[in-house]
């Protein structure tokens, strides 16, 4: 049988409906004295999240369905990320902004090489913050192996296990047998 290799009518183009393009690879910039940089510190639930802008003041930020269903992956939204955040304008004292855009790493630098975009704060507030969660804990479960052996702490943690408090009888006793041999059994 002859093989289709072309599909139906437009089979590529419907397979690419869903996909969309980045403004053509296009860095977004603030434009707007509303539109100011931040980083996520804490995801709240139910589309809400806590955001905190260069000068240490924290917002709620709303997250759009711009960031949920089949462009989510693109747009992974998660803890110290940087984003661009609409203030709202009808708000006095500001509490509440929407997130307009996530950037990625390679976005963070560039955005850095800008000279009038001022973004050294958040991004020193995302390093430190996840340097804290990754690199040191409270509890250090580190182990550490040493070929040295210390035969008076050995015998003490022998003769503490072998003896109870109050000259009672040991637990158990381990009588020495003749060895084993692996092959008879």
């Amino acid at each position: 049988m002859v093989r289709n290799s072309t599909g139906g009518s437009g089979t590529k183009g419907l397979a690419r409906k869903h996909q969309v393009n980045n403004s053509g690879g296009r860095l977004r910039v603030s434009e707007d004295e509303l539109e100011k940089y931040a980083c996520v510190t804490k995801m709240l639930g139910n589309g809400m999240c806590e955001i905190c802008l260069n000068d240490d003041t924290r917002l709620i930020g709303h997250i759009r369905n711009k960031f949920s269903g089949r462009q989510k992956r693109h747009n992974m939204l998660s803890v110290f990320s940087v984003v661009m955040v609409g203030l709202r304008e009808w708000e006095k004292t500001p509490k509440n902004c929407d997130i307009m855009i996530i950037y990625d790493d390679n976005q963070v630098e560039q955005l850095r090489n800008i000279p009038n975009v001022k973004i050294e704060h958040i991004v020193q507030l995302c390093a430190v913050n996840t340097f804290k969660n990754n690199g040191s804990s409270k509890h250090d479960n580190t182990v550490v192996f040493t070929e040295e052996a210390d035969d008076e702490e050995e015998e003490a943690q022998l003769d503490a296990g072998r003896k109870l408090p109050g000259n009672k009888e040991p637990l158990f006793n381990l009588k020495q047998t003749e060895e084993i041999d692996i092959d008879d059994i």
